[in-house]
């Protein structure tokens, strides 16, 4: 008997019955196969753990929603930007082309043409390297620096383009040194874009003023400007990419709204901070937060 037996395979386990719970989740999925982001509705399931997971569920559907909501503000924010050095370029070209011009108006057309290649050189270039920072594909370069020998440097090299709009500089640096571990080329972008912007912002006969500051944790670097200002309305969305207020817009027509993001997005891969403060026809200060090497 035993010898018969040895050769019978066992019937394989019933799996277990799907709980009414799993089966209507299932179904409910099955309904927004054509509308993936559609939430799922968990208010009349009787288990708490089928709640639980229908509410992650839905807490990814909206992290996905919300990154793909982004990404199309984004793609709208590159086309707006792009469209203008195009229309200005081509409308350039085409009245040159349109008859006979003169020597000099050919050289004025390309000129114009020339300026706005620039402006678009300068435009992808800031998008790449935010697009690579975002992607974690940037790689700094850390080292002690002295932040009141390197804030000296980088305000003398500017010190012509602030000549030349006539304005004050004035920079307040302690006695003693001051050590951060940062990247110095990054960390001379954030100030380059940080002093650009005060000088394109204040008008001739205006004050900028850089000054360094440090406790025990932690070291201040502010930029001061007496220009034009920021509209309290407008502060929280500077740092966001493409944002221009309507005032910075009409005070320079240039730009494309990036600057203010590379520097955030410098900073706090220093593990650091910035901050806005403005008022209207007074001015604006800028202020980076930098971990202090004790």
């Amino acid at each position: 008997m035993g010898i018969f037996n040895r050769g019978r395979s066992e019937p394989a386990p019933e799996a277990p019955a799907a709980s009414p719970d799993v089966t209507a989740l299932r179904q409910r999925l099955e309904e927004t196969a054509q509308h993936p982001l559609t939430r799922i509705s968990a208010a009349d399931l009787s288990s708490e753990d089928a709640r639980r997971l229908a509410d992650a569920l839905n807490a990814r559907l909206d992290a996905v929603a919300a990154a793909e909501k982004e990404q199309q503000q984004f793609i709208a924010d590159v086309s707006h930007e792009l469209r203008t050095p195009l229309t200005v370029m081509r409308g350039s070209l085409e009245v040159a082309l349109e008859e006979d011009r003169t020597p000099e108006e050919y050289r004025e057309a390309m000129g114009n043409a020339l300026l706005e290649i620039r402006h678009l050189t300068r435009l992808s270039q800031n998008l790449l390297f935010l697009a690579r920072g975002q992607a974690g594909r940037v790689t700094l370069s850390f080292a002690n620096v002295d932040l009141v020998r390197f804030l000296a440097e980088v305000t003398q090299n500017l010190g012509p383009a602030i000549a030349d709009r006539e304005l004050d500089l004035s920079l307040e640096l302690p006695e003693e040194p001051a050590l951060a571990f940062i990247d110095s080329d990054r960390m001379q972008q954030v100030m380059h874009n940080l002093l650009e912007n005060a000088i394109r912002y204040t008008e001739p006969g205006g004050k900028i003023a850089v000054r360094l500051s440090r406790s025990p944790a932690e070291v201040r670097i502010e930029v001061s400007d007496t220009g034009i200002g920021i509209p309290e309305a407008n502060l929280p969305y500077v740092f966001e990419r493409f944002y221009r207020s309507d005032r910075a817009r009409r005070a320079h027509p240039g730009g494309s709204g990036l600057g203010l993001s590379i520097v955030k997005w410098i900073v706090e891969a220093h593990k650091g901070q910035v901050e806005v403060a403005s008022r209207l026809n007074e001015g604006t200060t800028f202020t980076v937060r930098l971990p202090l090497v004790v």
